[in-house]
């Protein structure tokens, strides 16, 4: 993967979305920089937002949070988004050269996120533990040991083979269905769909989203100052 460092000259920042709207379900929030909609320029954008409703559904958002940069699939429209111009933003790099993998995102009332790539890698199917502690599947993960511990200490390396087998059929036939449904079993909205450069900038993009919420949300408790007031 390549690596290509510039500026953004034509951004816009994203100061509202409102409750229950596409633009909440898309995944975008307060303070988010938005690169590009599709091939309409941020600019363009602002002076006309009827340029907005010509752009396909299969097309994507190009977005910066947290210095991360990433796409974000708007199927459902933007309905619920205020944006406005933006200072551009300093050095960014950019990953190149190599296709995007896709991640269904989900976030908790608390601001907590998480991000689950369509397609699961051999290496966290093989070795079920640590896909779930991962993707934050306690649960699983420690029904999985359980599962091991008690067919060892009952069966011998015979019947543990055949769980270790049983629990890794598991992951490896139900993909990443499996973990959606249990994050939303855990609380997690279903909140866009991304793609990402790779896993790194995935987990990266969490903690990012998770400090931006929290920040959003301590700037709304805060005391609103009259105009003419210090």
């Amino acid at each position: 993967m390549q690596i290509e460092t510039r500026t953004f000259d034509d951004l816009v920042i994203v100061t509202t979305v409102h409750r229950f709207t596409a633009a909440e379900r898309t995944g975008l929030l307060v303070g988010d920089f938005i690169v590009s909609f599709a091939s309409c320029a941020p600019s363009a954008a602002l002076e006309d937002r009827e340029l907005l409703q010509t752009l396909k559904r299969t097309d994507w958002l190009t977005v910066l949070r947290g210095g991360i940069l990433f796409r974000l699939a708007f199927s459902e429209g933007l309905d619920g988004l205020e944006f406005e111009a933006a200072t551009p933003a300093e050095l960014i790099d950019i990953p190149t050269g190599a296709t995007w993998p896709l991640y269904w995102g989900g976030v908790q009332s608390n601001g907590d996120m998480i991000l689950i790539p369509e397609d699961l890698s051999c290496f966290w199917t093989f070795f079920p533990p640590f896909l779930y502690a991962r993707f934050r599947q306690w649960q699983m993960l420690t029904a999985t040991v359980l599962i091991w511990c008690v067919s060892y200490l009952s069966g011998g390396i015979v019947i543990f083979i055949i769980a270790y087998a049983a629990t890794v059929i598991l992951p490896l036939l139900t993909g990443s269905n499996l973990l959606r449904e249990a994050s939303t079993k855990q609380g997690y909205l279903a909140r866009g769909s991304y793609a990402i450069a790779s896993h790194s900038l995935a987990a990266a993009l969490e903690i990012a989203t998770a400090n931006t919420i929290k920040e959003s949300r301590e700037v709304a408790k805060r005391p609103k100052v009259p105009n003419g007031e210090a």
